[in-house]
Order: C-alpha cells, then structure tokens, then sequence
C-alpha cells in the first residue's frame, strides 16, 4: 500500500511539472484570420487559459500597452484596422508574455464610397451597403454616410468577416456636400495600400449645372447643411489623388464636360448622361472584381447594371469611358467648330434646362465623323451607333445660352474646344 501510494505522488509530481511547463508557455491563446489586408478591419482574439485548459473570465490582458478584458469564452477581442506591412504585438497576462506577427497584405481593389445622403435618398443606403458586403476577400470597401437624421453617421469599413464595422465617428452632424468634408475623407482613406483604387460618388446629380443657390437635385446635396458641389468645387476636393476609377452613382453626370473637367484625376470613369433609378447601381459586382484591371472592373459594373434593369429605359444608360483617348477625342472635336452652319438638331434628351444632348448624335447631325469615332471609341463597352449616351450642352436659343454663359464659361470644355464661341456664334 505504501508503495501504491508513493507511485501516485510520484505520477501526481510529474504531472503536476508537466503542466507547470505548458502553464507558463501556452496559456496565451491567439485567433486571427487566415490572411489580411489594407483598409480591412479584422478582431484578434486573445484568449487565457488555466492550467487544466479552463478559460479565465473577466481577466486583462496587455497588448503593446493596452488593456483588454476577457469576455465570458475567455477571449478578449482587440480591433485592428491596418494598413499593409508587417506588424508586432507583445501580448501578456501576468509573468506570461508572447510575441505575434501580423503580416497585413496589400488589397486587391480599395474601394471609397461617398454616400452623401442627407436628403430624400437617405433610406437607400443600407441596401447598398448590404450588397456592398458580397465583396471579395481581397477588396477593401470604405464608406463615408451622412443620412437624413442618422445618428449613425460615420465612415464604416468592410471586416474581413464581411460586417461593416464603424472606423471614424463624427463630432457633430458632418456636411457632405462640403468640399473640404469630401477632401478629408479621400486623403484620409486613399492612404491604404492597394494594387487599385477606385471612388463612386454616390447622391443626386444634375451634371455641371449650379445655378441655383439650392434645389431637390445637385452634386452631393446636404438637405441639413443647405450645401452642395460644384463641379469645380468636387475637381479642387479630388486634385491631390489619382484613381483608376472615378464612377457616378448618380443622375445626369455622363457629361462630356463634367469628365473632361475631371479627366486628370481617373484613368476611367463610370456615368449615366440621364436620370437614373434611386436604387442605383448592383454593388453585388465587388464579389467579381479580386484582381482584375480597371476596364474590366468598369465592365463589371456596367455588366451588373444591364442585369439589374434589363428591359428598361435605363439599361444601356451606364457606360465606362476611358479617359486618355475621351481627352484625344475633345482635342479633334475642338478642330471642327469652326464654320458650321446652324442647323436644327433633333437629339435625345437628357435634360431640358440646362438642355442636355446626346454628344454623338449631335456630332453625326453636323457631320463630324472623325470627331465622332475618336468619342465612340472612348466608350466601354465601344459604341457603334450615334447614341453614344454622353450628354453635351446645346441650348434651344440665345436666351437659355445667356442664362448659363457666366457658369458655362468657367468649364474646361468650354474654354480649350471653343464650344462656347461656337454656340454663341450659333445663335
């Protein structure tokens, strides 16, 4: 018997040792996804275990010099939102410590959304990010909303679990028809690190027309700040940052002006010269675009659009244009303005006031062939009709011209094509 019982102690010492040993080198336990990338938040989760493998509840753990508190399974959850590099936490608990290694890897596409929706588009928004949550692992979405009375504004960043997570809060209630509003996010925002970057612009549209000090459609309306912007005012927010794509969830910005104006900021831009539904556009593409070059990214999108609203009047109105050869086509149009009589143009309308033409079918009434094959060209997907669904100002008469002439004159298209000597001589 005494020998029975000085075996048990023996066997209860060892492996009372043994466990003293895992004790002190592996009651830290680490969790953390599989891979990582810029701009995508992600939880650690730092768990504490007893000797007998029980997790500690309630217990705080240090990580690089802040406290975090296990939860009820024993884990504490730290919120990480980095950008690419490779990065070094000391993890302790007591006279336990570890050393984990994250290595947050570049993204594949970042994507910024501007949702200024303060105004009567305002319950839009959440269907769009929902759809916004389909995206590709490897895709960074980064969204700025300001709703109609939302107290949840904010900038909210697509996790790596697929939840919108907020990352930024604001003070007060955020003007996102601000251009300074709108320069502080994408400066902030285009920092991440990914292989492309792409902004959409997401609100009520009408083009380059600002004459009115406010009405129910702008550039970016903010119904609770009583501000808007102008096209002008949105080229000066962007000027500092380069994108692969600039893209227009929003009526009426397919404007040959408005994209030329903006032509030094994207390599390609996505719009519509017409109205479009308040649903706007399927973000159910982000699930498809991991990896791919910027036109395919637009064909995407437009792709997506055409099965949204097939068989309507809105289904060819999304097209891509690519913004070195649109440059290449304005600089031939410009050459063919001089000495051409007017005529009466019967093309499709966008908009009446200001009125908004189809460009390619106003450049085949007057015969500009060369002018409009260069503008056919520009086109993702390229078009091979005269509607090319791209507007351009030709207004009815003197009078309409003179109400728009001060603004219109301040447009690029303007001042390098001569299109406005042009129309005034027109008339």
């Amino acid at each position: 018997m005494k020998r029975f019982i000085l075996f048990c102690f023996v066997t209860f010492s060892m492996f009372l040792s043994v466990s003293c040993v895992n004790l002190t080198g592996s009651n830290i336990r680490v969790i953390l996804p599989d891979k990582l990338y810029a701009g995508k938040p992600f939880e650690l989760k730092i768990g504490v275990f007893d000797w007998l493998g029980v997790p500690l509840k309630g217990v705080d753990v240090n990580v690089n010099g802040s406290i975090f508190t296990t939860d009820e399974s024993g884990y504490a959850r730290v919120p990480l939102f980095l950008n690419a590099g490779l990065y070094k936490l000391k993890v302790s608990y007591k006279e336990v410590t570890e050393e984990i290694l994250l290595n947050v890897q570049e993204a594949s596409w970042l994507v910024l959304c501007w949702f200024g929706a303060d105004n009567n588009l305002s319950n839009y928004v959440s269907g769009d990010l929902a759809e916004m949550q389909m995206a590709a692992k490897d895709v960074a979405v980064i969204a700025f909303v300001d709703q109609s009375g939302n107290l949840n504004d904010g900038v909210y960043a697509l996790s790596t679990d697929g939840r919108f997570v907020k990352v930024e809060s604001f003070a007060n209630d955020v003007n996102s028809g601000s251009k300074d509003s709108l320069s502080r996010f994408v400066e902030k925002y285009h920092a991440y690190t990914a292989k492309r970057k792409a902004l959409v612009l997401w609100n009520h549209g009408t083009a380059w027309d600002d004459t009115d000090p406010y009405r129910v459609k702008g550039i970016s309306y903010d119904d609770e700040s009583r501000d808007f912007l102008q096209i002008l005012e949105l080229k000066e927010a962007l000027e500092n940052l380069r994108w692969d794509v600039l893209g227009f969830d929003a009526c009426l910005m397919g404007s040959v002006e408005v994209l030329y104006e903006l032509k030094d900021l994207a390599d390609y831009f996505i719009v519509a010269p017409s109205l479009i539904p308040a649903s706007g556009w399927n973000y159910k593409f982000l699930s498809e675009v991991s990896h791919v070059e910027p036109e395919d990214f637009c064909r995407k999108v437009i792709g997506y659009w055409r099965q949204t609203y097939s068989g309507t009047d809105y289904e060819d109105a999304l097209n891509g244009w690519r913004s070195n050869q649109l440059g290449r086509a304005v600089s031939v149009l410009a050459t063919m303005t001089n000495g051409t009589p007017a005529i009466q143009i019967r093309a499709t309308v966008y908009n009446n006031r200001p009125r908004l033409c189809d460009l390619g079918e106003v450049l085949g009434q007057f015969g500009w062939d060369q002018a409009l094959s260069e503008f056919q060209s520009a086109r993702i997907p390229e078009a091979t009709d005269l509607k090319i669904y791209l507007s351009v100002f030709l207004p009815m008469d003197k009078n309409e011209l003179e109400n728009y002439y001060d603004m219109y004159s301040q447009l690029s298209f303007a001042k390098h094509t001569g299109w406005l000597d042009w129309l005034d001589n027109l008339w």
